[in-house]
């Protein structure tokens, strides 16, 4: 995943607490903030499905 382009665009999502908290726990784990989480995790998701 490339991490040197401008990131300028913001997505919002509603989250639970309990899914807030999973997120953040699972960012954590993977020595990641959440944007870096969030980013990988559902650009992977995207390619996964579009494919």
């Amino acid at each position: 995943m490339r991490f040197d382009a401008a990131m300028n665009d913001t997505i919002r999502a509603r989250v639970t607490p309990t899914e807030k908290r999973a997120l953040f726990e699972a960012a954590r784990k993977s020595g990641l903030t959440l944007s870096e989480f969030l980013r990988m995790t559902a650009t992977d998701a995207a390619r996964r499905v579009a494919a």
